[in-house]
């Protein structure tokens, strides 16, 4: 008895309720959850659930076996951390597998959960690269053994699930089935049930990797057994994309692949899905293209498809269409016409209607934009189909409005009218066509001005409405037959009745202009509008209290300098009599209200228009409010507008008139007493203080440019709309001419053609490249080096610092500000704040702020002799105060520069008096130079600034750049992922060479090298330029080759230094031969030169440009190698080389 006391009770078994708790928490971050991942002992726990979980999945009377799996299949890699446990998992999946059925506790359910879970776990834990091979081998197996049992129908559903989990695992661990190809095509023979959909995609999938590895593997051959199954030795190394040297060959099979391509376009596909008929395609179109198959098979074979009734079809075929537009030519009328007709069928779905008229709108824009309108001019014709019916949905009106809108473009550009038409008739112009479609969203006349129908009917009035304007259209000299154009005119005329018959529209109208205002192309197209309106719908108004609704377009008219505010003055002449005649005691406030909004209106005018302009037809209309107005306030304000239009000049008036906008009230004090409520006086600038600014406060360069360049190069990126920027994929030059400047300087600029940037890079479309070592380890040190440039778009860029200096004129600065003229005291500026701007591709600069400068006093004036100026002096400085430093501040402007070119930086200067009066005004532009953007190359983290391996990191990079950048194509298109870059977004490499020969001595060359370019020298060859450069002792810390190599001493026979280039440079002394002159002839004089060596110089141009300098040294000129791989920079290199050793 006492021994069975001693006994600790019995666990308590677990329940299906304790389960669910579990699951519960596990998912949902429970506090159970929480607790166990908390515990000391948290492995142990984990695992001794997982024995329970898997335990419990044997039982036959376990109600929760699905949850639990999918609970396993959730945190497989918190489970699954051991080879045993996953042992134990496919122990348990052959076990189920097995298991006869009985239609309760094992079903085909369970077995396909049981599968796809499975499955899904050993992808998720990467099971081939983190345990032996002989797990996943186990479970392809068996799942092979589910699949090879064809025409089964029984289980077919559960054939179809093992296929697709094969299809994943031959996703993920590419040719992991390509050893047993020809059992897998044996098995899409052989299948007749609709899982032989799953066994063609699967087939489908093994050739596409067979054929984008490049395996050399006969398809055909069934002699390996398709049980047991061995992981090939192409995917059973740590990376599977790593293939086996003895398995590529001189090439595919081409004849048995063409042979499984024409199976797969022969295969039923009536037993496709939608869903499964995208993913074949998928698959079969860079097929084709890889085994040069002739587009037409495609279009011959799945152009019926446009005809069905499912819009995953529809896009398929649209899809195909855009992969191979010469294969479908001809059928772009049967394409439009149906997409036509699925548009105009009720019975479809909304959301397939609105497909087929985007689809149809893009579909036409290719056409247009791409191959032009004469050709397809039926087809583009067949646009004013898609006008609206009157009982359609509102989005659908939308975008068939939108469709109109586009054809009316298509027929403004090809200059011609439509003509006649059996719906349309004869004469229809986009005008009709525009009122043909408004009727369909006619309710916006008396509906709300928020409505739906409102803003869908402006919308299309816009697009329409700029469909007629010519987009080079932006100054009225260009405009004279847009203006007399009929559909402008008519369209205009529309706007101003519906300005007129509808005033609650007004608003509407009112934002709809101020819309084309703000634009810089329809700038003049508002203007345009606003001409109409006041020559057409001012004299139609009629005089009453519904006048008031049109002032917000009275307001853009007053605003307009365009415009001559005669005749808006004689309408609010008029209504202000009115006002006057119709007040009585009902008015009330009306008639303050109304009165105020008129002066409003005058006040606008006064800051828009010229005084003389306005001054006789405002007179009257503010002396007749001053004498006859009954609102006493509005008199005032009115008599106030008076004297100012009459006593103050039309410039000063209207700077008091938008000073008054600006102006801000001071808070009055916290205290009580009255005397601290009184308000400060405040000192306002004067526009003459202000315009001469740049006078006497200078910002100035700390360290001065070497070329001061007044121009910059800058390229707008390839590609519509959203396309990324062209320098991710590198720049696109096209054929870029040679040049020269003078005799004595040759520049070649040979470019590689680089894919546009709308297209993506696919890598089952390029044939595989054989590397050897050199190759790659260029691209190892080249990817290495990308990896640490930071991508700007996801997180901060690099950083360029322009050191200047700040300073004013203390003499200047009094006679301007009114301060005492005193040498005795200096003037000072308080809380300095520089605001910075360029057009330039710089980023966003930071402003600067300066909390005190003093006032820097005339060479000729005297120091003070009782200064004691209160400035900050670093240490070691003198703070005597004929230290011109002590009157200078340093100022610092960061750009983050998105392109490497040449710019202005526009300052604007913020600063306060020792009197509070606030200055403000623009500054001296910066100019920033091409040398500004000069950088070092960024060293890996692992590699200190002060190693001894970081010479030689630079020496390799610097050659593998140079390779890169040589024009070849031993790289490939290969691209490279930057830091913190996100997407598909990488960096391309396309290189540009030129070259430049200076007549400079060697010893001169060394001292500008060691003055300007020395931080970015990486290597010195040549015993005797080695030992001159180091004797210099400034260009340190570098690769030192003593030899120098046989192919410099042999330069001098092409100075273009290409091995076959289009220029050959011929010596000769004929200095009157123009032709050759003209052909970039070198003096004789440079033929028997010696070579004393080589200086490399590597420059990193930020966000990630490069250029590498290979210098040639002679004794008395040097031959420079240029290599880029951003072709602009070429424009300025020049100029830098001739500043940097010819001057």
């Amino acid at each position: 008895m006492s021994d069975d006391k001693g006994q600790p009770p019995p666990a308590k078994p677990v329940t299906p309720q304790d389960w669910e708790l579990l699951i519960d928490d596990f998912q949902n971050g429970g506090p159970l959850f929480q607790k166990w991942n908390s515990d000391h002992h948290h492995p142990n726990l984990i695992h001794a659930l997982l024995d329970h979980c898997l335990s419990s999945l044997l039982k036959k009377d376990f109600p929760l076996k699905l949850p639990l799996l999918i609970l396993l299949e959730e945190l497989c890699e918190t489970f699954f951390t051991q080879e045993l446990q996953l042992d134990r998992l496919l122990e348990l999946l052959r076990s189920v597998v097995q298991a006869p059925l009985d239609g309760i506790t094992m079903t085909f359910a369970l077995k396909e959960q049981f599968m796809v879970s499975v499955t899904s776990i050993f992808i998720a834990v990467d099971a081939l690269d983190r345990f032996p091979p002989r797990q996943t081998e186990s479970l392809v197996e068996l799942l092979l053994t589910v699949i090879n049992r064809p025409n089964h129908g029984v289980d077919r559903q559960t054939r179809a699930i093992a296929s697709e989990c094969l299809r994943e695992l031959e996703k993920c661990y590419p040719c992991l089935l390509s050893s047993i190809v020809g059992h897998l095509w044996s098995l899409c023979q052989s299948e007749r049930t609709h899982a032989c959909q799953c066994y063609i995609l699967l087939f489908a999938v093994v050739v596409y990797n067979i054929v984008d590895r490049r395996l050399n593997v006969s398809i055909t051959n069934t002699s390996v057994p398709l049980v047991p199954f061995n992981v090939p030795q192409a995917v059973s190394g740590s990376d599977s994309s790593n293939i086996n040297n003895k398995e590529v060959s001189s090439g595919l099979n081409f004849k048995e692949l063409r042979k499984a391509m024409a199976f797969l376009l022969e295969s039923p596909q009536v037993l496709f899905t939608p869903c499964g008929m995208m993913e074949f395609l998928s698959l079969i179109m860079p097929l084709s293209l890889a085994l040069e198959l002739q587009p037409s098979m495609l279009k011959v074979q799945f152009l019926g498809m446009i005809y069905s009734f499912d819009p995953l079809l529809c896009h398929v075929v649209l899809v195909m269409y855009s992969h191979f537009m010469d294969a479908f030519d001809g059928q772009e009328e049967e394409i439009v016409g149906r997409l036509l007709l699925i548009s105009k069928e009720t019975q479809h779905y909304l959301i397939f209607r609105l497909l087929a008229l985007q689809w149809s709108l893009g579909f036409l824009s290719r056409l247009v934009f791409s191959k032009g309108m004469q050709k397809y001019r039926s087809v583009i014709d067949m646009g004013k189909k898609f006008h609206p019916d009157l009982f359609d949905p509102l989005a659908l009106k939308a975008l068939r409005l939108d469709m109109l809108a586009f054809w009316s473009i298509c027929l403004d550009n090809s200059k011609t009218e439509i003509g006649s038409d059996e719906k349309l008739g004869t004469g229809t112009s986009v005008v009709k066509l525009f009122e043909m479609g408004l009727v369909s969203v006619s309710s916006f006349r008396w509906l709300p001005p928020s409505s739906s129908e409102t803003a869908v009917a402006f919308r299309s009035f816009h697009n329409f409405l700029i469909g007629v304007w010519s987009p080079g259209d932006v100054y009225p000299s260009e405009s004279t037959m847009t203006r007399e154009s009929r559909a402008f005119g008519s369209l205009q005329g529309m706007l101003v009745d519906m300005t007129l018959g509808y005033p609650k529209l007004v608003p509407v109208i009112a934002s709809f202009v101020d819309r084309l205002l703000a634009c810089e192309s329809h700038h003049y197209l508002g203007e345009l509008l606003l001409q109409k309106t006041d020559q057409c719908l001012l004299p139609k108004l009629r005089i009453d209290y519904k006048l008031v609704s049109y002032f917000p377009i009275f307001d853009r008219i007053a605003e307009n300098k365009t415009i001559p505010p005669c005749g808006l003055l004689d309408v609010l002449i008029k209504f202000m009599t009115f006002l006057v005649e119709k007040h009585g005691p009902d008015s009330g406030l009306k008639s303050w209200s109304r009165g105020s909004n008129i002066l409003c209106i005058c006040r606008t005018m006064l800051m828009h228009h010229n005084s003389s302009r306005l001054f006789l037809g405002l007179s009257h209309l503010l002396a007749f409010t001053c004498l006859y107005f009954p609102d006493l306030e509005v008199r005032d304000n009115a008599r106030i507008y008076l004297r100012m239009l009459i006593c103050i000049p039309g410039l000063k008036l209207r700077s008091i008139l938008s000073f008054g906008d600006k102006l801000l009230s001071l808070a009055p004090s916290p205290l009580s007493n009255s005397f601290f409520s009184v308000q400060s006086p405040r000192h306002h600038p004067t526009i003459k203080q202000c315009q001469n600014i740049s006078s006497y406060i200078h910002l100035e360069r700390t360290i001065p440019l070497l070329v001061r360049q007044s121009w910059s190069l800058s390229l707008s990126p390839l590609g519509f709309g959203g396309m990324k920027p062209d320098f991710l994929l590198g720049s696109t030059t096209d054929g870029v001419p040679a040049a020269s400047r003078e005799n004595d300087s040759v520049v070649v600029i040979s470019s590689s053609l680089s894919e546009s940037t709308s297209s993506t890079i696919n890598s089952s479309q390029e044939t595989l490249r054989v590397m050897d070592a050199k190759i790659s380890e260029i691209l190892g040190t080249l990817r290495r080096h990308f990896s640490c440039i930071p991508d700007y778009r996801h997180m901060s860029g690099l950083k360029v610092r322009i050191p200047c200096s700040l300073r004013f004129e203390a003499k200047t600065f009094n006679r301007i500000w009114g301060g005492n003229d005193s040498s005795t005291n200096l003037p000072a500026l308080y809380a300095t704040l520089l605001k910075f701007s360029s057009t330039a591709p710089y980023g966003s600069i930071p402003s600067f702020r300066l909390p005190f400068l003093q006032g820097k006093p005339s060479r000729r004036e005297p120091i003070p002799s009782d200064y004691t100026a209160l400035d900050i002096v670093p240490a070691g400085e003198s703070s005597y105060p004929e230290d011109e430093k002590s009157f200078c501040a340093p100022v610092s402007i960061d750009l983050e520069p998105r392109e490497p070119t040449p710019g202005l930086v526009d300052v604007f200067v913020e600063a306060n008096t020792e009197d509070g009066q606030i200055i403000n005004g623009q500054l001296q532009s910066i100019m920033i130079g091409i040398e500004d953007m000069f950088l070092k190359a960024i060293p890996p983290p692992d590699i200190l600034e002060d190693d001894l391996a970081l010479p030689t990191y630079y020496s390799k990079l610097f050659d593998a750049l140079w390779e890169a950048c040589s024009g070849s194509s031993s790289i490939g298109r290969e691209v490279f992922s930057l830091q913190g870059g996100k997407g598909a977004a990488a960096a391309a490499v396309v290189g540009t060479r030129s070259v430049k020969l200076l007549e400079v001595p060697a010893d001169l060359l060394v001292q500008a090298i060691e003055q300007y370019l020395a931080p970015f020298v990486v290597s010195v060859v040549g015993e005797q330029l080695v030992n001159m450069v180091r004797d210099g002792g400034i260009i340190k810390d570098i690769v030192w080759k003593d030899y120098v190599p046989d192919s410099v001493s042999d330069s001098w026979r092409s100075v273009t230094g290409f091995d076959t280039g289009p220029l050959h440079l011929t010596y000769t002394d004929d200095d009157n031969d123009n032709d050759k002159r003209n052909n970039m002839i070198v003096p004789t004089a440079s033929l028997g030169r010696r070579n004393i060596g080589t200086i490399l110089v590597l420059i990193f141009l930020p966000p990630r440009f490069h250029l590498l300098f290979q210098m040639e040294v002679s004794d008395l000129s040097t031959l420079v190698r240029i290599r880029t791989d951003h072709w602009p920079c070429l424009a300025y290199i020049d100029d830098y080389l001739e500043a940097l050793f010819l001057t």
